[in-house]
């Protein structure tokens, strides 16, 4: 996969900081070269929360605008409000078409999407209509994305097991004022309520520690994880 000023990559996240945990450093590597990014929510909304009661629609709001001052990423929000952890309630049909429109509007050349296997509804729901958004057509009908991946969770419980990762990205990249691992903590950090302490699997400890597993499997230091649904050798 190669990625340039040319690339144009779209992350399809169900809620603001999925696309932190899974596919930050992706992220950061498309801002290094030159390319764009569009991070896609599909919704922002409240919602119980076991660690803090309760989670704010304006507050992650203005989380993802300080994501995308942080990035340089352009980000969009699809629903705001009653929709947030009841995508699995909303019709495929209409989750398909909008993930359908914004391929042809920004028509990347890679897309990420959310673990097929979560735990999450709101998870599975996105990934089964990215799924079909982005399934095989002609390219003089359709934009056609050549490289679709689906980035993970840091959990390995979930309805199905997760699949093997086949593709890596090596984090040790010098970026900014750090290197790639740098930069998906600090990203992760601007989603600031959603942040958790150890041992939650989600703490920036346990994502260090994730980046040094997968990382030591490609016989490097730090790595971010991926399992490739389609690719092209450009």
């Amino acid at each position: 996969m190669v990625i340039n000023s040319k690339t144009r990559l779209l992350v399809i996240s169900p809620h603001p900081d999925d696309e932190a945990l899974g596919i930050a450093g992706l992220i950061g590597k498309c801002i290094k070269e030159k390319a764009r990014v569009l991070i896609y929510y599909l919704c922002v909304g409240k919602s119980r929360q076991l660690v803090t009661g309760k989670t704010e629609e304006n507050t992650r709001l203005k989380e993802i605008k300080n994501v995308a001052n942080f990035s340089s990423a352009e980000t969009k929000v699809e629903y705001v409000g009653d929709e947030f952890c009841r995508l699995d309630t909303i019709a495929q049909k209409e989750l398909i078409e909008k993930i359908e429109d914004v391929i042809e509007d920004f028509k990347p050349t890679i897309a990420g999407i959310p673990s097929a296997g979560s735990y999450n509804q709101d998870h599975r729901a996105v990934y089964e209509a990215s799924i079909t958004a982005l399934r095989p057509t002609p390219k003089e009908i359709r934009h056609f994305v050549s490289f679709v991946l689906e980035f993970y969770e840091p959990y390995l419980w979930g309805v199905t097991p997760p699949k093997n990762p086949n593709y890596y990205l090596d984090l040790s990249t010098r970026f900014k004022n750090g290197n790639l691992l740098d930069f998906k903590i600090n990203f992760y950090k601007k989603h600031k309520t959603q942040v958790r302490k150890d041992p939650f699997p989600r703490s920036p400890q346990n994502l260090i520690r994730l980046a040094h597993v997968y990382g030591k499997e490609i016989g490097v230091e730090i790595a971010e994880a991926y399992h490739i649904l389609r690719g092209e050798i450009w």
